[in-house]
């Protein structure tokens, strides 16, 4: 039976007017006050952004982060998560929102917290660099993100990069979201956490292309720990 947090139907305005008109592909608000057409494949789906949405409801979180601002479908249904959830802050990180994007997820994201109700201007923030460096100074500031979406570069080695940055700052029973599981990249930083990160648990997400794990532990590895894994 489909869970009722699934629902598109239960997204509070103006998230569901939003989404629906991004879904749809119409052509969505740049920085530059024009509307441009975007791109058919640079989004997560909608049974994709209602997973998010609800392990963002269901773990009650108040901070989220993610790795990828792009066109904001993703901002947009953590948003959404916050404000069911009675506020809180997002966090995106993107280089390329301007250059790339037309500012279209900046432009989504503040357009969303101004007119949500549970959700004010300090509600989301933009940090324009790499998720490298990013992360660093976030983690150095005593951050922590009650869920964090991993969604910007799709190569193994900078997803892995995002992911041990992101632990850092991932509380115990919080969350770490990968995207685009059917990517040999993603699936194979999946199967090195799964046999190399006991601190994590994997959590069903009912949804094939979504990968999430729960922090339940402090990392206890020895220095010197490796298991190897299948690609798979």
């Amino acid at each position: 039976m489909p869970h009722p947090l699934d629902d598109p139907a239960v997204l509070a305005a103006p998230f569901a007017d939003v989404l629906q008109s991004m879904h749809a592909g119409q052509p969505q608000l740049g920085s530059d006050g024009r509307r441009h057409m975007i791109d058919d494949t640079t989004r997560i789906s909608e049974d994709e952004g209602m997973t998010l949405f609800r392990l963002g409801v269901e773990a009650e979180v108040a901070a989220t982060l993610e790795v990828g601002l792009a066109y904001g479908f993703s901002t947009a249904y953590l948003l959404a998560a916050l404000h069911h959830n009675g506020g809180g802050s997002h966090t995106a990180i993107d280089p390329y929102q301007d250059t790339d994007w037309s500012g279209i997820g900046l432009t989504t994201a503040i357009a969303l917290v101004t007119t949500a109700t549970a959700l004010t201007t300090d509600s989301f923030t933009l940090i324009p660099e790499r998720s490298d460096p990013a992360l660093i100074d976030l983690a150095r500031t005593g951050r922590t993100f009650d869920l964090t979406f991993i969604d910007g570069y799709h190569r193994f080695d900078d997803v892995l990069v995002d992911f041990t940055l992101a632990a850092r700052m991932c509380p115990i029973g919080g969350l770490i979201v990968l995207h685009d599981m059917w990517l040999d990249s993603i699936a194979a930083v999946a199967s090195f956490l799964r046999r190399n990160r006991a601190d994590f648990a994997e959590i069903a997400t009912g949804c094939d292309n979504l990968f999430a794990v729960r922090r339940v532990d402090e990392d206890r590895r020895n220095w010197d720990h490796f298991v190897a894994f299948p690609l798979r």
